[in-house]
């Protein structure tokens, strides 16, 4: 068999794979779309990203290297629609993604993912809201100079391992209903921090190695809410619960004061860390590391 057969028989097995990747597609109901975006922000002012969206895997990371930033918004264009522009004048990317209509059909693979990786030495103001899925931040070597997070059901795990200096007067972050898990807040220069849920599993990780006065707090009906605070730092807590409808963990070192608890040189209105834990049903822990 001389060349030219070999390669008609490789196009022609190309062919046949490619004929019936998309005919087992179409059988399934999968009409798979994907919308792209490159874009190389103004870096002497803060980049916007701003998401919008009914359901979707997301995951947030920096990119490896250069300037640019890029997007990419996967979804089964029979049960969802998108929309992602990238706006020069503006320093902005904004990304929509909807579902159309209401359809629980667990026979097809609905599938929906928006992956955003964004570069790095420039200021970020995060603007983040959607209704259900999951979201992954991952924020290694990311800077960030706003945060707003809002999840109606789902899954968030953000994660800050390296020092970001830009300070934050106020980061919000809303999970109605499902797990929260953020870790390294101690590295962001945040001043305040306000976290909302109504019923699931919520974790915020204050270690890190910027150091100020910061105050956190945690408001969440029904679940499990546990804080970790670097040992050794002065620490006041006010804790508010739902009679004997929920516990309450501390380390044993710590002092309590009625609704209030202090770390070991702690006192009232001075210490490194405020805490406002507001918890309703179930478990209430702080924890040092």
């Amino acid at each position: 068999m001389n060349t030219t057969e070999k390669q008609a028989l490789k196009t022609i097995g190309l062919t046949l794979f490619f004929l019936l990747t998309a005919t087992t597609l179409l059988f399934a109901g999968i009409q798979e779309k994907v919308i792209t975006k490159v874009f190389t922000p103004d870096r002497s002012r803060p980049l916007l990203v701003k998401v919008r969206g009914d359901g979707a895997e997301v995951a947030i990371a920096a990119v490896e290297r250069g300037r640019e930033g890029r997007a990419r918004y996967r979804y089964d264009e029979g049960h969802f629609s998108g929309f992602m522009e990238w706006d020069s004048e503006q320093n902005q990317l904004e990304t929509i993604l909807d579902m159309e209509g209401l359809d629980f059909d667990t026979d097809n693979d609905q599938e929906s993912s928006l992956d955003i990786m964004l570069p790095t030495g420039v200021p970020i103001d995060l603007d983040f809201t959607l209704k259900a899925g999951s979201v992954d931040l991952d924020a290694d070597g990311l800077e960030f100079s706003g945060l707003e997070i809002s999840l109606w059901a789902g899954e968030l795990h953000v994660n800050f391992p390296t020092p970001s200096r830009s300070v934050i007067r106020r980061v919000n972050v809303d999970v109605k209903m499902g797990e929260t898990v953020i870790e390294g807040l101690g590295n962001l220069a945040i001043e305040m921090l306000d976290v909302n849920g109504f019923a699931g599993v919520c974790t915020l990780d204050l270690t890190g190695s910027v150091k100020m006065r910061r105050q956190v707090r945690v408001d969440m009906e029904m679940g499990e809410i546990t804080v970790i605070v670097p040992e050794g730092a002065t620490v006041e807590a006010r804790i508010t619960k739902l009679g004997f409808l929920a516990d309450v963990d501390l380390p044993r070192s710590w002092d309590r004061d009625g609704r209030y608890a202090f770390s070991p040189g702690a006192h009232r209105g001075e210490a490194d860390i405020k805490l406002d834990i507001r918890g309703g049903i179930g478990q209430i822990t702080i924890l040092e590391r």
